[in-house]
């Protein structure tokens, strides 16, 4: 099995000179390690595949497919991922790659404009294509997947802008590149020298930037880590994480492990995301715990996001749990008193209608629900929030004065993570029948999410790999 350890943790600072800097030597360079302390210190087991969902995961529904006993929603999703538009056609066949992937002001970049669009759909052909050879050992799959991987280390030097924008693409495109190197990581037609080639370059294109905004969020001009919105730290965490996965770096597993759960300084780590907790009276009476997350006074299209983002991190960590049962750090579902579970609860409940999966219809070219909210906003409890940051033109930088109404109801793929790990629980009424409405959620390429970065932002594909 293809291994390689503790590839580079990418450093800001010199190591050589500075005695205050905590640092290890590895194959690869320095391990900038400042002011990090592990806690605990650990040494994790990696059973790969572990690209989101675990390697007894893959197994299992590639089983499932085998024997012909998948349920229905499994099947029409198994169905959806193999007529996926990148899938077929030209995915696989050409690749889309550039020297700079720009995201943001493009002002004195090479490539003169955005661009970012062709790594991400890049990044989910790929994906998919890997997880279609996990779950069918077709090589052909495989093969246009590894491709694609292989087309952007030769070509994509750097992600980057005149602005912090490309922060978003670090993360989100990283992440989604990292998942699907790790689903074809076993493939005998990519080889050893070209995997590690794939592994050092997802590093020094993606993991030093996602490491670089979680350290210093953009050297934000109003001095304050919480500058930027929590999805910001959501999708730098996730693609920081699976790269950990992918190089086998005990290192920066902990070290997003840590901040996600309790030291980050961002508005992404769960200290700071959940911006207040409510009682909340459910039809039958009972009462249960929602949470208001950090973004619940924006749009809800950014609101949902930012809470299924943080739901595939809590995921990718568990299926890694699977195999390091005694570091119980790496249950995310349960850290912080069941943050995530209880955010899932208020933002469900906030964008949940009286409609089923079969009153979805398509307007403007996204997903919307058939029938009436199950809450007008004035019962959906908020509590006024912000500043976050001193730049009053900066979102960040005006209070949040009421629940955001904008794109509300807004289709997102995700809470089958969310159903998975809640569903079977207490507290969890709404996010079950959220996640009821979506079924099979699917992911990029459907037409419920559209074809901008919004239908890409998160991954998707949940029903096949998780609801049974």
């Amino acid at each position: 099995m293809k291994k390689i350890k503790n590839i580079l943790l990418v450093g800001l600072v010199s190591c050589g000179v500075a005695a205050a800097t905590s640092c290890q030597k590895n194959d690869y360079g320095t391990v900038d390690l400042s002011g990090y302390t592990p806690e605990p210190e650990v040494t994790l087991v990696y059973n790969h595949p572990c690209a989101l969902y675990s390697a007894a995961d893959f197994q299992r529904v590639k089983a499932a497919i085998a024997a012909g006993t998948l349920n229905s929603a499994q099947q029409e999703e198994y169905a959806a991922l193999q007529a996926s538009p990148y899938v077929m056609g030209d995915y696989g066949v050409t690749v889309h790659a550039h020297r700079q992937i720009v995201r943001g002001n493009p002002a004195g970049t090479d490539e003169g404009v955005q661009n970012y669009g062709d790594a991400m759909k890049d990044a989910a052909a790929a994906y998919q294509f890997g997880l279609l050879w996990q779950l069918t050992g077709n090589t052909t799959y495989a093969e246009k997947g590894v491709k694609i991987l292989k087309g952007w280390v030769a070509t994509c030097e750097e992600v980057t802008s005149n602005d912090n924008d490309f922060y978003l693409a670090a993360g989100a495109q990283g992440f989604t590149f990292a998942l699907a190197g790790e689903e074809l990581r076993d493939y005998s037609g990519w080889s050893e020298s070209e995997f590690t080639e794939f592994k050092n370059w997802i590093m020094n294109v993606f993991g030093d930037k996602n490491y670089k905004f979680l350290q210093l969020h953009g050297s934000s001009n109003c001095g304050s880590p919480k500058h930027y919105m929590s999805n910001w730290d959501m999708v730098n965490l996730c693609s920081y994480f699976q790269i950990g996965i992918l190089t086998e770096n005990d290192d920066i597993i902990q070290y997003v492990t840590n901040y996600f759960t309790r030291t980050g300084d961002g508005l992404g780590a769960l200290p700071n995301v959940v911006q207040a907790v409510y009682d909340f009276t459910l039809p039958d009476g009972t009462v249960e715990k929602i949470a208001q997350a950090q973004e619940s006074g924006r749009d809800q299209g950014h609101a949902t996001m930012a809470l299924v983002v943080a739901a595939q991190l809590a995921q990718s960590a568990w299926a890694l749990y699977e195999d390091n049962p005694d570091y119980t750090d790496l249950d995310f579902f349960s850290s912080n008193d069941y943050a995530l579970r209880k955010m899932a609860e208020y933002n469900a409940m906030a964008n949940l209608k009286s409609g089923t999966h079969a009153d979805i219809t398509i307007v403007g070219g996204t997903g919307v629900q058939g029938g009436s909210f199950l809450y007008p906003v004035s019962q959906i409890p908020f509590t006024p929030v912000g500043q976050w940051c001193s730049n009053p033109s900066h979102e960040a930088g005006k209070m949040q004065q009421a629940f955001g109404e904008e794109a509300r109801g807004q289709l997102r793929p995700g809470f089958e993570i969310l159903y998975k790990h809640y569903g079977s629980g207490e507290n969890s009424y709404f996010l079950k029948k959220y996640a009821e409405v979506q079924r099979p959620e699917c992911g990029a390429g459907d037409d419920r999410y559209g074809s901008n970065s919004g239908a890409f932002d998160q991954i998707g594909w949940g029903t096949l790999m998780l609801y049974q």
